[in-house]
């Protein structure tokens, strides 16, 4: 039963209480002294904050007067080098290499510090080669392939890089004079950043990256230059000294007068707030009472007491009506109980329940029956009996996991049935909470999934054939929807993008970023238009970042449901596209091999044929002798040819020759290559009949290479057709385009050779006293050439003995 309201007297109920608020009415001015010291502290706070602004602007401009000392130095470097690059002795020392100790060395050696910065300076030819140094230079192989790179590219950028001496300034002024189009030498410098440091504590870093506490920065006003750079002055501001001191002895007085302050008033507040808040400690012991005795369960009601301030009254009043309530509740909750009894005996799931710390108080109806065991038989630790003893580890430790961490857990193990059998259970445990976010239970069910594994184990059986195919090919397959954007792809997708994902958005980041918009267009186009694609993109492999290639083919089509998807393919070439890249990585060292021996080849021959000429004058009449200094002569005119032409294919290939192009007439130039050709024509008796164009032909181009081209199309021609033979040269125009042809009658092309007929060092089958001669370079020159005009060449051939043909089409410039 309910206790009975506690009777009070009627001379106390007759009194009116004391307010509670005008007791704290009182308490609120105490208050306000107290906060009219913290002003005060928060006043002198304020003044000594003003003094470390004052302090960190005073360093702030220190540093920026420190980064303008740095930019002032750059600049006279700088300007002081640009003139050394133009002085007439480098200019001099370009061709004049047997000066170098008599003025260009001592020149150099006067520059070895500008403004105080040590400098280390090296003047070299056009192939990054040193000439001459200011006696402190230290350049590194990768500073020279740097100047090297810097050379070939006609870029006079500076660069930061990081030395064995740290991080360095480097440059270069290329010289370049009005007689040449690329560089003729280059006058590289290098500087140590710690020796631009105005103070010991500065350093450097880019423009835009992150710096460290208590470092003050400021931007470097570089010259024009070195602009680029973009380098910013950090100095630590713990190392510049602050112009204004702390007054610490005040400030100490003020500290211990505040806390003295702060203390008394600490105290009388203590005193007045347990004088003020009695009634509430009782109504607190009050509470704490609550449930000692027999309470709701015994039929008794305990009260609070209603005495005290108005307020205190009012809060008692208030908890006796929740208690007067708290029955009812205590009744509606024995009526849920009794219904999630009923309800869990009768689902189909086995269910159970357990204490905070894990320990199983209950089992339903559905468990008893599915086990065997007779309700209420069961120790707590009993449940351990129906597992299998080779799993029941695995099932404790993770049963432990989910109590260490109050998280839910699943998990599918085997349990014994009542006929002895083990059937998979999947299980899942949550946790019940109280308003405090404690764990006051545990409940867990479980479901028999026997059937469904079976039928998942004949499914994962069909999978992984497929799988093992997939992998065995390097592919992924995938479906998407483009309405709802899902994904249904293959078990391996992980193997070619190392991951497995769900949505669109997801695979477009794996992407390289050079390569994505040309998916997303392709793809774009695809949805809208229909049909398919196939693409060879980059993507960046999610598990370890490195970069992969796929063959990547889709189309639109029906699915499962109906829908119109994507049915995509993926296929990784990296071997494949690595064998390429080697193949281009030969290809180029081969050109740059080229190019260094043809200027190697170059240099002797001039000698030789100047030998050759004094021979020949010298004993002009000795007929011997004459003789073989015209042997000598002809041959080295015939090296010169071959390394002019090995010049020219290594600078086409390398992208250092550029045409000069204006409109002209390809007449003139089909005129002017026959003549150039003539003598070789005659010399092996061929009959050449040319037919010109009706009308000039004008094009776009450079008339010396355009010459150059039509004169090796004769030429070789020429070389391949047996003595006698008959050489065609047409041009004319078609479908906008200028049409020049050489047709012979020679040996022909055979169909293994037509395909790499204008690759480098393609040749046909020599005779054996190499009547043809040459490299096989005049065909790849031809056709690189002819490529930077814009146009195309190609040949074509019957076959072996039957003549060929090889045809230039360049493009018309409007009349």
């Amino acid at each position: 039963m309910l206790r009975q309201f506690r009777k009070t007297p009627a001379a106390t109920r007759a009194a009116p209480p004391a307010s509670l608020s005008r007791r704290f009415a009182i308490a609120a001015a105490i208050l306000t002294a107290f906060a009219v010291l913290l002003i005060s502290i928060v006043s002198f706070w304020l003044i000594d904050r003003q003094r470390e602004q004052a302090n960190a602007l005073l360093q702030e401009r220190e540093v920026a007067f420190h980064a303008t000392t740095v930019g002032t130095n750059l600049e006279a470097l700088t300007t002081r080098l640009a003139d050394v690059a133009n002085s007439p002795i480098l200019a001099n020392a370009l061709v004049d290499s047997a000066g170098k100790e008599t003025y260009l060395r001592p020149y150099l050696h006067g520059l070895r510090q500008i403004n105080g910065i040590p400098l280390q300076l090296m003047f070299t030819d056009f192939e990054g080669a040193a000439i001459a140094d200011n006696g402190a230079a230290s350049f590194s192989a990768d500073d020279v392939a740097w100047l090297r790179q810097r050379i070939d590219s006609g870029d006079e950028r500076a660069a930061l890089r990081t030395g064995p001496q740290g991080q360095e300034l480097i440059g270069v002024n290329l010289l370049r004079y009005s007689r040449t189009r690329t560089p003729e030498g280059a006058l590289v410098y290098k500087v140590r950043l710690a020796d631009l440091k105005p103070v010991q504590w500065a350093a450097f870093r880019h423009l835009g990256a992150a710096g460290h506490a208590h470092e003050i920065d400021a931007a470097v006003p570089l010259p024009a230059s070195l602009r680029h750079l973009g380098l910013v002055l950090h100095e630590d501001e713990r190392r510049l000294a602050a112009p204004m001191v702390v007054p610490g002895p005040q400030y100490l007085a003020i500290l211990a007068i505040t806390a003295l302050l702060a203390l008394v008033v600490f105290l009388l507040a203590s005193r007045l707030a347990h004088g003020l808040t009695g009634d509430l400690r009782r109504l607190e012991a009050f509470s704490g009472s609550l449930g000692d005795g027999d309470g709701i369960d015994g039929g008794d009601a305990q009260r609070a007491p209603l005495a005290g301030s108005r307020e205190v009254v009012s809060l008692a009043g208030a908890i006796n009506r929740m208690l007067d309530r708290l029955y009812e509740q205590h009744a509606r909750l024995e009526a849920e109980r009794r219904r999630f009894l009923q309800l869990s005996n009768n689902i189909p799931q086995l269910v159970w329940m357990a204490d905070a710390d894990g320990t199983i108080t209950w089992f339903n109806q559905r468990w008893y029956e599915f086990t065997g065991a007779a309700p209420g038989t069961l120790a707590p630790q009993d449940w351990r009996a129906f597992h299998d003893p080779a799993i029941l580890p695995q099932v404790a430790q993770r049963w432990k996991e989910a109590l260490a961490t109050g998280n839910t857990a699943q998990m599918t193990f085997p349990l014994r049935g009542a006929d002895g059998e083990y059937r998979s259970i999947f299980a899942s445990v949550a946790p019940l909470r109280d308003t405090g976010g404690r764990i006051v239970q545990w409940f867990g069910t479980g479901t028999d999934v026997s059937e469904l594994e079976r039928a998942e184990s004949a499914l994962r059986y069909s999978e992984d054939r497929l799988r093992q195919g997939l992998v065995a090919a390097h592919m992924a397959v995938w479906e998407r929807d483009p309405g709802t954007g899902e994904v249904s792809f293959s078990a391996n997708l992980h193997s070619v993008f190392g991951k497995d994902w769900q949505n669109v958005s997801e695979v477009w980041e794996l992407y390289h970023p050079d390569d994505r918009q040309m998916v997303l267009d392709c793809h774009a186009q695809v949805m809208r238009d229909g049909g398919s694609y196939h693409l060879m993109p980059r993507i960046l492999r999610a598990d370890d970042g490195s970069v992969a290639w796929i063959d990547l083919r889709g189309h639109l089509g029906p699915g499962i449901n109906g829908r119109t998807v994507v049915h995509a393919v993926a296929i990784d070439i990296t071997e494949r596209k690595r064998a390429e890249e080697a193949l281009r990585l030969a290809d180029r060292r081969k050109d740059e091999f080229l190019a260094m021996l043809a200027h190697e080849l170059r240099n002797p021959l001039a000698p030789i044929a100047s030998a050759a000429d004094m021979l020949r004058i010298a004993y002009a009449n000795e007929a011997r002798i004459k003789q073989i200094s015209e042997i000598v002569a002809r041959q080295v005119a015939h090296m010169r040819h071959l390394v002019d032409d090995l010049l020219d294919v290594s600078r086409v290939t390398r992208g250092l020759v550029t045409v000069a192009r204006k409109p002209l007439d390809l007449g003139r130039v089909l005129n002017e290559a026959v003549e150039q050709s003539r003598p070789l024509v005659d010399a092996r008796r061929h009959v050449l009949s040319v037919a010109p164009a009706s009308g000039p032909l004008t094009v776009d181009g450079d008339h010396t290479r355009l010459v150059q081209v039509v004169a090796n199309l004769v030429t070789n021609a020429a070389k391949y057709t047996p003595e006698g033979g008959r050489i065609e040269v047409t041009l004319g125009a078609e479908d906008g385009e200028a049409v020049l042809a050489v047709h012979d009658n020679g040996s022909g092309i055979g169909p293994d050779l037509l395909p790499v007929v204008f690759d480098l060092f393609t040749q046909g089958t020599r005779t054996l006293d190499r009547a043809q001669g040459g490299l096989g370079l005049g065909l790849a020159l031809v056709r690189k050439l002819v490529e930077l005009h814009g146009g195309s060449v190609s040949a074509a051939s019957p076959g072996p003995g039957q003549g060929s043909t090889f045809t230039v089409k360049l493009p018309l410039l409007a009349a």
